[in-house]
């Protein structure tokens, strides 16, 4: 189960909770309150909806070190819109299909700056 179901699951059960108290709460307090819980309804709502990637989303460049099986590798950059994980297939140019395997960081000159991190890939077996 997703972590946004799992959350909305536990507002649900909080705002049953709220919705039980209000009745030993004054009138002029009570209306606030219910407002904020209709607030609240309405966002786990909105967890509750299957999610859609944005559109506008700018893509970031990447990089990714393609090892051969006779231990020669390349480096290669991509920009995708999300980011590459263990197991995700993306297609080189010119090099075919290749499977993220892990990552690796590489430290940068000069020192003070962060490591590079390059996205370790095997070739998908035909």
């Amino acid at each position: 189960m997703e972590f946004s179901q799992l959350n909305a699951d536990a507002l649900d059960r909080a705002l049953a909770a709220r919705r039980r108290d209000l009745d030993q709460v004054e009138p002029e307090v009570r209306a606030r309150r219910e407002y904020a819980l209709a607030a609240i309804e309405g966002y786990t709502a909105l967890l509750r909806e299957p999610g859609v990637p944005a559109q506008s989303r700018s893509a970031i460049r990447y990089c990714f070190k393609l090892v051969f099986p006779d231990g020669r590798w390349s480096l290669d950059e991509k920009q995708l819109v999300a980011a590459p994980r263990e197991g995700d297939v993306l297609d080189f140019d010119g090099y075919g299909d290749w499977c993220i395997q892990g990552s690796q960081r590489v430290g940068v000159k000069p020192s003070g700056k962060p490591a590079r991190e390059f996205f370790v890939c095997a070739p998908v077996a035909a």
